[in-house]
């Protein structure tokens, strides 16, 4: 499996843009807790990334692929919150009932570890997303499914 590593500046770039992004499209971050973990996600087009920004990570730009970003968070026994790394394998299922297998891989940076996977967007459309996320390989996973409305941009 293939690791990204980039400078912190890049990170925060990446970071930065997603939540421009989010922000002016009024998409918040979201977020769910299953115990002693905080799952945040987002999912959004691809094309609101800079082109050099997309090409240090290897995605696909274009205004008909999504990116669905997943960061996984472990409470430390002091209450802060550790970012960790999961096997996650998932699904979207569009308003017709279409299926489509999601390939996530890791993104490690400095203090943060987060997981995206791409997915094509043929038409507007609200897509289910169904994840299941195992930080830990020795406990089982949880699921995670949320709705996200998408359109080419």
């Amino acid at each position: 499996m293939k690791q990204y590593q980039h400078t912190p500046s890049l990170f925060r770039t990446l970071m930065g843009l997603m939540m421009t992004a989010l922000a002016t499209l009024a998409w918040a971050e979201q977020k769910q807790t299953f115990g002693d973990y905080e799952v945040h996600y987002s999912a959004f087009n691809s094309s609101f990334l800079q082109p050099d920004v997309a090409k240090s990570y290897d995605i696909q730009r274009s205004k008909y692929r999504g990116l669905v970003n997943i960061t996984v968070l472990k409470k430390q026994p002091d209450g802060s919150q550790k970012p960790v790394r999961a096997v996650i394998q998932g699904k979207i299922r569009n308003l017709i009932e279409q299926v489509n297998r999601l390939d996530f891989r890791p993104v490690i940076e400095q203090n943060a570890i987060y997981h995206i996977a791409e997915f094509k967007i043929a038409s507007q459309d609200t897509l289910t997303f169904n994840l299941e996320i195992q930080p830990d390989p020795n406990q089982p996973g949880f699921t995670l499914t949320f709705r996200q409305a998408v359109y080419p941009d």
